[in-house]
C-alpha cells in the first residue's frame, strides 16, 4: 500500500509527506467544526432550560451547582439529571444532549454561569 501510495504520489507529481499533513490538517478542521457545533448546541439547550425554569433568577444554586459538579465528575449522572428536568417540565429533549457522551467538556457547555 506504501508503495502504491508513493508511486501514484509521484505519477501526480506530489509529494507523499504534503499529501499527508493535508490529509491531517482537513481531518482536525472537520473535527474541531464538529465539535464546535455541539459546543454551540448545548449552550443554545442550557439557555433554553434555564429559560423554561423562569430565568436565570429562578433557577436553584443547588440545581446549578449539581448540573457543574455533575458535568464535571460523572457523565452519567448529568446526563440523567438533565434528561429527568426535560421530563419534569414536559419539555422536548434537544438532540444535541445524547452527544454528550464524547466528554465532559460538552457537558460544561450546558452549564450556565
Amino acid at each position: 500500500m506504501k508503495e502504491s501510495f508513493q508511486q501514484v504520489a509521484k505519477d501526480n507529481n506530489k509529494d507523499t509527506s504534503s499529501l499527508v499533513r493535508d490529509w491531517i490538517s482537513t481531518y482536525i478542521a472537520e473535527h474541531q467544526r464538529v465539535d464546535e457545533e455541539i459546543t454551540d448546541e448545548l449552550y443554545m439547550a442550557g439557555y433554553q432550560l434555564q429559560e423554561a425554569l423562569g430565568g436565570r433568577e429562578n433557577v436553584s444554586n443547588e440545581f446549578a451547582k449539581e448540573l457543574q459538579e455533575f458535568s464535571l465528575t460523572n457523565q452519567k449522572k448529568f446526563t440523567q439529571r438533565i434528561l429527568t428536568t426535560y421530563m419534569d417540565l414536559n419539555l422536548t429533549i434537544p438532540s444535541c444532549l445524547s452527544k454528550t457522551y464524547k466528554g465532559f467538556a460538552f457537558s460544561q457547555c450546558f452549564c450556565w454561569a
